[in-house]
């Protein structure tokens, strides 16, 4: 189950990003200034890093999970090996938290990538005048209200999501797998069952 929650991250992550193909479009100057200011306007960097903190918040507290699952699952094991590996189980953690930190910090250029993505999304759907509406909207009270919470309330909905989504995906998983095995199974028997052809 944890092992689902990390894909369902990543497909976050995927679709946050999105294509290359998106910053080979051509947006106005113009346009792009008014997308620029909106940015800033809606968190611009602060939101971020408040973005990339929120993820490798999430990341550090189902890290564990997923290791102390992993050892589990492994048939390979003796009982005395998984209970030693267990037991090292939060330095592995706190090292493998470590990685993705500086991953997300260091070798990632988030605010660029946000960018490229987003001048040519915004100009698709957004007019001059909308985007204007925006800027308007994130200098209010209530616009900054959803920048300070929005970081917050997307760990809550990847959680939350997560945990209702991941046991429908296994139970279907290990439905399919079984129903597959059993047809595999069958063919085995039947084709077991047939006389070879002789060639005359």
């Amino acid at each position: 189950m944890q092992k689902l929650k990390f894909l369902f991250l990543a497909a976050i992550i995927f679709v946050f990003c999105g294509s290359s193909s998106f910053a080979q479009q051509t947006v106005l100057p113009e346009k792009q200034a008014l997308i620029r200011e909106f940015m800033e306007a809606a968190g611009g960097q602060k939101s971020i890093n408040e973005m990339v903190e929120a993820m490798i918040a999430f990341q550090e507290k189902e890290t564990p999970k997923m290791l102390s699952l992993l050892v589990a699952d492994d048939k390979n094991l003796t009982p005395a090996e998984k209970q030693k590996l267990q037991q090292s189980m939060d330095e592995t953690a706190e090292r493998v938290s470590k990685h993705y930190r500086e991953f997300f910090t260091q070798r990632l250029n988030i605010g660029q990538m946000l960018q490229e993505v987003s001048y040519p999304i915004y100009d698709k759907n957004f007019t001059e005048s909308e985007l204007r509406d925006l800027i308007t909207f994130y200098k209010t009270p209530t616009g900054q209200k959803v920048i300070s919470i929005a970081p917050k309330m997307m760990m809550e909905a990847m959680t939350a999501f997560s945990e209702k989504f991941a046991p429908k995906l296994e139970e279907f998983v290990r439905e399919t797998a079984e129903a597959e095995l059993a047809l595999l199974k069958r063919k085995l028997q039947t084709g077991g069952a047939k006389k070879p052809i002789r060639k005359s």
